[in-house]
């Protein structure tokens, strides 16, 4: 076997996402070059190059190894801890020919590419509509948070709120839905009622632009955690950084239902927080909280905290 042909994608996995399920797949690419100070992801990426054939051989064993349940899935979520549309990391050739084999997905209704708002240009989206014509077509864009010093200074994530409207925009005009991650409490200095009255105003925000723009919005809420090698997770060793807790998941998820904005709340750290570096880690952990979010998750609506919860159980922590 060549080394080309032994290359395969970071992650592939299923999940049932707001009530469809996804094929979720994030590619083997040159790394992202962008340097966000919470993630260390593109670690997991190449620093060097790897080509459309490269690529395109990962993409025939996603299809290969996935086979007897490729008539199953409803939602195809791409990415490569970094941007799918970026040609230098994912060539154009080779995102043809992953929506080519998307023919071989009967029940397939809707392709999520990560990316990104810089590489959302109409000229590609011209050309990926006539490719699948049929499908609906969404964005995943790491947004974060709406407020500019957390987002541009304490991330690092240099998208600029002009950018990112002027992208909502061209979404709009495209016809092209948006899921953006929110992160709970992203700054090492904020307090746990802070880091929830940050993620609601986030998603209030999402909320005006989805008005404003005619763009369906869907709020991809992650618990946030501190990543081996950032500076969040050496705030957490000097104990002036406490992840936030499942309870201000549900607090958020429940105070922002009459939004009528669909949540999917992240619940994994892929395995890349340190020790005490997540939701877990607190002493008033609760399992049965966790289950309920992943039924909510998995169901698309607020039933199963409802059911299952009294609103005491989401007071904030300060």
């Amino acid at each position: 076997m060549s080394e080309k042909d032994s290359l395969r994608p970071i992650y592939v996995g299923h999940r049932k996402f707001l009530g469809a399920l996804d094929l979720v797949v994030s590619f083997y690419t040159q790394k992202c070059q962008f340097n966000c100070s919470f993630c260390n992801l593109p670690l997991q990426s190449y620093d060097g190059k790897i080509n459309a054939e490269q690529i395109n051989a990962q993409i025939d064993w996603v299809f290969t190894s996935n086979f007897e349940k490729l008539q199953t899935f409803q939602q195809l979520s791409i990415g490569n801890e970094g941007s799918i549309l970026d040609n230098i990391r994912f060539p154009f050739e080779s995102l043809e020919y992953l929506l080519n084999k998307t023919f071989e997905m009967p029940s397939l209704k809707v392709i999520s590419f990560e990316t990104r708002p810089e590489y959302i240009k109409k000229e590609k989206f011209e050309q990926v509509r006539k490719l699948v014509p049929n499908m609906k077509l969404d964005v995943t864009i790491g947004f974060e948070t709406q407020d500019n010093h957390l987002r541009q200074v304490i991330l690092n994530k240099t998208i600029s709120q002009k950018l990112f409207e002027s992208k909502i925009a061209l979404l709009g005009e495209l016809g092209v839905s948006l899921t953006s991650y929110i992160m709970i409490k992203p700054s090492p200095t904020m307090t746990e009622s802070e880091g929830v009255a940050e993620a609601i105003a986030t998603i209030e925000y999402l909320k005006k632009l989805s008005i404003k723009y005619n763009v369906n919005v869907t709020a991809y809420l992650n618990a946030t955690y501190a990543a081996k090698g950032t500076p969040l997770a050496s705030a957490l060793v000097a104990n002036s950084y406490i992840p936030p807790r499942i309870q201000n998941v549900a607090e958020i998820l429940l105070k922002t239902e009459n939004l009528g904005i669909p949540i999917y709340a992240g619940l994994w750290s892929e395995g890349n927080e340190v020790i005490g570096g997540n939701y877990e880690a607190h002493e008033d952990y609760d399992a049965n909280l966790r289950k309920a979010i992943k039924k909510c998750n998995q169901q698309g609506n607020l039933e199963p905290l409802h059911a299952h919860f009294s609103p005491h159980n989401y007071a904030t922590a300060n």
